[in-house]
Parts: structure tokens; sequence; C-alpha cells
């Protein structure tokens, strides 16, 4: 009996949960354990099917979470990382494909959601890279 290929979606999918959870869950517990170190409180959770990955961060000031939300839309076979800024409301969001969940996509938009959320730098990305990378 020979067996089929998964339909396109699905295997998108199921490859997308891999990347997910074995490339970006580790860096955003990284990025949170950094973020205690620096005061915030952080928070890293994971929801859904297909996965979504969330890392929240707050000043004890500030009554809400600004966060670094990423998703899949499978259907059209993209990648939303999706960055929530708290202090200004803002939300900037990049719509890429599977491949954008890489080391440096997901550093630039930490370092981004750090730095201009919180005027911090993140030791752990710039240990990554050498000085003037940024």
């Amino acid at each position: 009996m020979t067996e089929s290929a998964p339909p396109p979606a699905d295997a998108f999918a199921r490859r997308y949960g891999e990347i997910l959870l074995g490339r970006a869950a580790p860096l955003f517990e990284q990025a949170a354990l950094a973020a205690r170190q620096a005061g915030l409180r952080a928070t890293v959770h994971t929801s859904g099917a297909p996965p979504e990955l969330c890392l929240e961060l707050k000043a004890s000031d500030q009554g809400y979470a600004s966060h670094y939300h990423i998703s899949a839309d499978i259907g059209g076979g993209q990648v939303r990382h999706q960055l929530y800024f708290a202090a200004d409301g803002t939300t900037r969001t990049l719509e890429a494909g599977l491949d954008s969940i890489n080391n440096m996509v997901l550093d630039t938009q930490l370092v981004t959601l750090f730095h201009d959320g919180f005027a911090l730098d993140l030791p752990v990305i710039n240990q990554r890279h050498p000085a003037g990378f940024w």
C-alpha cells in the first residue's frame, strides 16, 4: 500500500509547529529570563493548534503587557510576527514565509521589543552578535 503525502496545508502546519517550538520558544524563554533580571514581569506561553507563541513583558507601572506574538496563516502559508507596544498602543506586523522563524528575524524582533518598548538592551542577543551589528 502506498502512503500519500499530507495535503500542503497539513505539512506546513506540522513544520511550522516544529520550527516554532524548536527554534523560537527557547529564544523567547531566554528573553523572558533577561526581562525578569531587568525588573520586568515576563511570561511565555503557547496556545492553539497550530501553536501560537507569545512573550509578554510588563513593567510594574503598566496596566497592559507589551508582547511579541508569532502565529501562522495555514491556508496562506505565512507566518505572522507581531509586536505590540502597550505604552503607545501601536502594533508592528511582519508577514513572511516559514523561513522567517530564524535567529536573525527573531533576534531583531526581540531587540525591537526591548528597545522600543522598554528602552532596554537584551544582553543575551548582544552576546550572539558582534559589536556594531545593530
